[in-house]
């Protein structure tokens, strides 16, 4: 199993320290894209609400996480 792989594993195989190809892949377009201007949102932080971060924020009701 690569990294990112669906769930923990012991990390003491070949690939636990690696990506997978198809990961490089998706992981490459998406830095192609913020280096050539298609993409300009990537890494900034979300400023409004996040549903899923455990905290009960301004607009919300409940946040299970």
């Amino acid at each position: 199993n690569y990294i990112m792989f669906a769930s923990a594993t012991s990390g003491d195989r070949p690939n636990n320290s690696r990506f997978s190809a198809c990961s490089v892949g998706n992981i490459s377009a998406v830095l192609d894209a913020l280096r050539d201007g298609r993409k300009k949102d990537c890494f900034e932080e979300n400023a409004g609400a996040f549903c899923g971060n455990k905290i009960v924020e301004a607009g919300e009701e409940c946040d299970c996480g």
